[in-house]
């Protein structure tokens, strides 16, 4: 394993497995690691050559300076998780490596992607995103990259800006992991106490519930009815809870058989923020 601050070190690393046609893939996070980011990393060195994780809390993208601020960052421990599952290069960037002096912010649209649902809730939080992941690109230029399913609509917003800047990065979405009782793998779950994090199934079973329900009822109804199990739980506020078409994030009227559509929760749960999300 090889820790590299310097974007710079970094190409002339990578540059041998470019010239032997050697695949890259990267992870890109902000540390906090859990079972899910070390998933992408396991599937990374399965499919590549060489698999790149990096460490970066991007301030750019946190509208609310207390949440920047409260975001776990247990570094040590992070880096023992990646030597264990044997990550080859780990990125630890400084803010002056990503955002030089030199830096200009590219002209990003998102066509409306940033403006619904967590875009809505956290203004500017996916233009900071898309800042980011086009900086990492740049600097890792790998072949395949890897998100986890749970931050659905950042993946929509990667997949815009690799299209839209034409970088030759393919974007692998992957199966959101959960803890045994069925709550989806954050780095903020472990704001939440013992007993917190156990009971919080509760969203994971009303999501596998509502899938059925919509099955006999009206998205309408079916919706009102998961909207009332969450609220029955202490310490719950909605921010959203949503049947979306998966391409446009633009709420269904009903379900057809031919396509899929896709269930959405943000809870807060006892102050913490919790998202998650189904096929139906």
């Amino acid at each position: 394993m090889i820790v590299i601050k310097s974007p710079v070190d970094l190409e002339n690393l990578l540059l041998k497995s470019r010239v032997d046609n050697k695949k890259i893939g990267f992870v890109a996070t902000m540390g906090a690691l859990h079972g899910g980011h070390i998933s992408l990393i396991e599937r990374s060195k399965i499919e590549n050559d060489t698999t790149v994780c990096s460490i970066f809390i991007n301030p750019k993208q946190f509208n609310n300076s207390n949440d920047l601020e409260n975001y776990p960052k247990p570094i040590e421990n992070d880096l023992k998780l990646l030597t264990e599952v044997g990550t080859d290069i780990i990125f630890l960037p400084n803010y002056e490596d990503i955002y030089p002096e030199t830096y200009i912010e590219p002209e990003i649209n998102l066509y409306g992607l940033d403006n619904v649902l967590e875009g809505l809730i956290r203004p500017g939080h996916f233009k900071g995103v898309a800042l980011v992941v086009k900086r990492l690109f740049d600097c890792v230029k790998p072949d395949i990259a890897y998100f986890g399913q749970k931050d659905y609509q950042q993946t929509l917003v990667i997949k815009e800006i690799v299209k839209q800047f034409n970088i030759p990065t393919e974007v692998a979405v992957c199966n959101i992991l959960r803890d045994e009782n069925g709550l989806a793998m954050s780095s903020r779950n472990i704001r939440l106490n013992n007993e917190q994090r156990e009971h919080a199934s509760f969203i994971y079973n009303m999501l596998l519930q509502l899938k059925e329900d919509v099955k006999v009822l009206t998205i309408k109804d079916a919706l009102i009815k998961a909207e009332n199990v969450l609220l029955k739980e202490e310490g719950v506020q909605i921010d959203y809870l949503t049947i979306v078409n998966p391409q446009t994030l633009l709420p269904e009227e009903s379900l057809t058989t031919e396509n899929s559509s896709l269930a959405l929760v943000v809870v807060n749960y006892f102050g913490v923020r919790l998202l998650d999300n189904i096929y139906i």
